[in-house]
């Protein structure tokens, strides 16, 4: 041997067939873990999204599809806490069918159904996209107003009560509505203050003769505006 020379290293060469025969069982191998995790994905996010839809629909009302009183209070309470911490003014109106009793005992409860629908659609159509418009009774409705001050909310409900009067259903019943608003310079401390607000309001519409609007700025002598 010569002095100093290294020796030769040993390098061991797999045949080809032997190199793919293991690259075919890695992935046979590997290739039910991807399926389970791909199935399991789609499971996931099919469950997902009728977890949503199912979350959706408990909030809406069944028979008009507009928010029921639990996505209200929930759209609500948001309202209340970002007007109080930017200082702006909001307004909720209650609204409530004059005489539809009769509507439901002269014409049935299909036709009484059909007129909610109505109204529904009616009180969405003439509100604007940021507005909510929820039904929280047989024959009630509230409309949330974000961001409004008194005077574009008795312009904005003028055009809701001239709405609802301008329906005539098919059976010739013309309808009317009595309207309670209640517009808040300064947050409330609790949604159920807001209904209650607005609710006595309408009693007060009603009373007044119906198919009339009760308007009432809350917090006027903070000097908020």
């Amino acid at each position: 041997m010569v002095s100093g020379a290294r020796p030769s290293p040993h390098v061991i060469f797999q045949p080809a067939s032997t190199v793919s025969e293991s690259a075919t069982r890695l992935v046979l191998y590997l290739l039910p873990l991807v399926l389970a995790l791909l199935l399991c994905a789609g499971l996931v996010a099919r469950l997902r999204a009728g977890f949503d839809r199912e979350r959706a629909l408990a909030r809406l009302d069944q028979l008009t599809g507009v928010p029921n009183v639990r996505a209200f209070y929930e759209l609500a309470t948001v309202e209340i806490e970002r007007a109080r911490r930017y200082q702006h003014p909001f307004t909720v109106a209650f609204i409530d069918l004059d005489e539809f009793k009769l509507v439901n005992g002269h014409l049935g409860r299909t036709a009484g159904d059909a007129v909610l629908r109505t109204v529904a659609r009616t009180i969405s159509a003439v509100t604007r996209a940021s507005d909510v418009v929820a039904r929280v009774g047989g024959d009630e409705f509230v409309v949330l107003f974000p961001e409004t001050g008194t005077a574009p909310a008795r312009l904005a409900i003028e055009k809701v009560r001239q709405a609802v009067s301008g329906i005539v259903p098919a059976h010739g019943w013309r309808l009317s509505a009595s309207i309670g608003v209640a517009t808040y310079l300064v947050a409330p401390e609790s949604v159920d203050v807001l209904v209650g607000t607005a609710d006595h309001l309408m009693s007060a519409a009603k009373r007044s003769g119906k198919n009339a609007v009760s308007h009432e700025t809350q917090n006027e002598a903070v000097g908020v505006r």
